[in-house]
């Protein structure tokens, strides 16, 4: 029980210093791209391969997490379909705002969407109902 709690404490640690981390980078590179100081584009392609990896990260994590707490890899695979439907949204509303009127028209939602993916935020709310439904089925053994 104490790794388990050890465990735990270190991915929460993990969890927000990778936020800090990833906050302060991106931070910095849109500084440098609204300033107009990435006049080749390669730090706005960077950005789009940090939103790939950070994403795939947080999705390492709350898999982790849920492993760690319920041991049921039912939980991981919801874990990892919820990631790929907020993926697979993002990508549909930028392709169909490409197609439709322009991508500058739906950057900021998909921008919005993704960062939902390099947040703690799907993590909490798997682990809460996760949580909730291990409990349900709890009192209907009982």
């Amino acid at each position: 029980m104490k790794k388990k709690t050890l465990l735990i404490v270190l991915l929460i640690s993990i969890t927000i210093i990778f936020g800090f981390l990833r906050d302060y980078v991106f931070v910095s590179i849109n500084h440098i791209i609204e300033t107009g100081n990435d006049t080749n584009g390669h730090l706005l392609i960077l950005k789009w391969v940090l939103t790939g990896f950070c994403s795939i990260l947080y999705l390492g994590i709350t898999c982790f997490f849920l492993f760690l707490l319920f041991h049921s890899q039912k939980y991981i695979r919801i874990a990892i379909n919820i990631y790929a439907l907020i993926f697979t949204i993002a990508f549909l509303i930028g392709g169909i705002g490409y197609i439709a009127v322009s991508f500058g028209k739906v950057y900021l939602l998909v921008r919005a969407i993704l960062g939902i993916a390099q947040s703690p935020i799907v993590m909490m709310i798997l682990i809460s109902a996760c949580f909730i439904n291990e409990q349900n089925l709890i009192s209907k053994k009982s």
